[in-house]
């Protein structure tokens, strides 16, 4: 393999080993998802942050515009309720050194140091419901670190990739 190929599968192989996005998909077996054309939004458990629930309506239309349906204001075949919930989780890290014997003898020593890191991690559960019926048809949920540093660029390109990845396989055959 040359060079500049190993090198681009090993940054490709590095950036989706890094990835700490969990996404999980549910959905009621036997539902014929070709019958839905058009959705909704309606109200689920609100955002504390209203630019960040904005933004990901958006990312949320385009990805589904992208899969052939049509957003309408009211009475879409399904209802799209976002549930949004921040929490914390926590890091440790260790790092030391030591130093060990010689031949037979041995003697140790060193140091170690913890560092514990709060992280903030955020979770967008996304559930379709049909209109008509007022069954839940499907349900995502993706968790991610929330990076505090990002610039709103970053942020929209963010939520356009997990709600990319969260859909991915939607509608299911």
């Amino acid at each position: 393999m040359k060079p500049i190929r190993l090198a681009t599968l090993a940054l490709v192989v590095a950036a989706f080993g890094c990835s700490t996005l969990e996404i999980s998909t549910d959905y009621a077996p036997g539902t014929d998802f070709s019958k839905y054309k058009t959705f909704s939004f309606k109200q689920g458990a609100p955002a504390k942050n209203q630019i960040a629930a904005e933004r990901a309506a958006g990312a949320l239309t385009t990805v589904l515009e992208a899969k052939g349906f049509k957003r309408v204001e009211e009475g879409g075949d399904l209802s799209v309720f976002a549930h949004f919930k921040t929490g914390k989780e926590t890091q440790m890290n260790t790092s030391g050194y030591g130093y060990g014997g010689w031949g037979g003898w041995r003697y140790g020593g060193g140091m170690q140091t913890t560092t514990v890191t709060e992280i903030p991690t955020g979770t967008i559960v996304i559930d379709l419901v049909d209109q008509a019926k007022g069954t839940a048809v499907w349900r995502g949920i993706a968790k991610d670190q929330i990076s505090m540093d990002a610039t709103p660029e970053e942020r929209t390109k963010k939520a356009t990739e997990v709600f990319t990845k969260l859909f991915e396989n939607f509608p299911p055959k």
